[in-house]
């Protein structure tokens, strides 16, 4: 089923795909025909089952996809009548995904995971779509919350380790190994993976509030939680594209006409 004719979708999830759009996905018969491997010497075969299986899946499933999230590039999703794999080092993978927003293409694991190779540095973003999906839902969810910004250095490769004592209760369904995600209903925590191809490792930190006022206390607890690493002064906001001083908050003005994303 594809994903927009799904019922049971979150009601965060629902709110994020009132603004989708959807274009003619591959037919599954496309896709068995057309699938191919390419090496890295540019050389094609057959594609193994296994791939022309998870395509095709994929493709029932997103093929088509469209919606917008901080920009208004949006998030592509399908094959666009290519369905080639290849190996690499996290195992075989289709090109599935543009990530409207950072203006790059995602690679999608067979297992359903997405990578994102920049700089020649591959990393594991999503454990899944579904997670993606629910991540970018809570995205939509707080876009316009006032939030603070902060940045945390970590080794090349590593993550850092977020003991959650005085967070909002973890959110499962958003958090996979480029992001994790706490939240309520008046109060969210993001850590995300920002750049991974220098001599150290960026995550961003944002905390969220319905009222201003309380963050500076949950970015105390935050600075406090966060840990195997060291804090580094941060200055860009992109969520709001604006320069701040260091703890600035953000207070963004939600434009009128935007579902409500709450649960």
């Amino acid at each position: 089923m594809h994903i927009l004719d799904d019922p049971d979708l979150s009601p965060r999830l629902r709110a994020l795909l009132t603004r989708a759009e959807r274009a003619p996905a591959m037919s599954a018969e496309q896709i068995r025909d057309l699938a191919r491997t390419r090496t890295p010497s540019g050389s094609e075969a057959p594609a193994p089952s296994a791939a022309i299986e998870a395509m095709v899946r994929f493709e029932e499933r997103y093929g088509g996809l469209w919606y917008p999230l901080l920009g208004s590039n949006g998030m592509e999703h399908g094959l666009r009548g290519e369905p080639t794999v290849r190996p690499g080092p996290h195992g075989w993978s289709f090109g599935g995904i543009l990530d409207g927003d950072a203006t790059w293409a995602l690679d999608v694991l067979l297992d359903g995971r997405t990578a994102m190779t920049l700089a020649g540095r591959p990393r594991l973003i999503n454990s899944g779509i579904a997670q993606r999906l629910e991540a970018h839902a809570q995205v939509a969810r707080v876009r316009y919350w006032p939030h603070v910004t902060m940045g945390f250095a970590v080794g090349p490769g590593r993550t850092p380790t977020a003991a959650g004592i005085g967070f909002p209760p973890l959110d499962v369904e958003a958090t996979g190994p480029a992001g994790t995600w706490w939240g309520d209903g008046e109060s969210a925590v993001h850590l995300e993976l920002h750049t991974w191809w220098g001599s150290e490792d960026l995550w961003i930190a944002r905390c969220f509030a319905r009222e201003a006022g309380r963050l500076a206390s949950m970015a105390e607890s935050v600075r406090q939680g966060v840990t195997g690493g060291a804090w580094r002064e941060e200055h860009w906001c992109i969520w709001c594209s604006d320069s701040r001083r260091s703890m600035q908050p953000c207070l963004p003005e939600s434009p009128t006409g935007l579902p409500a994303a709450d649960h």
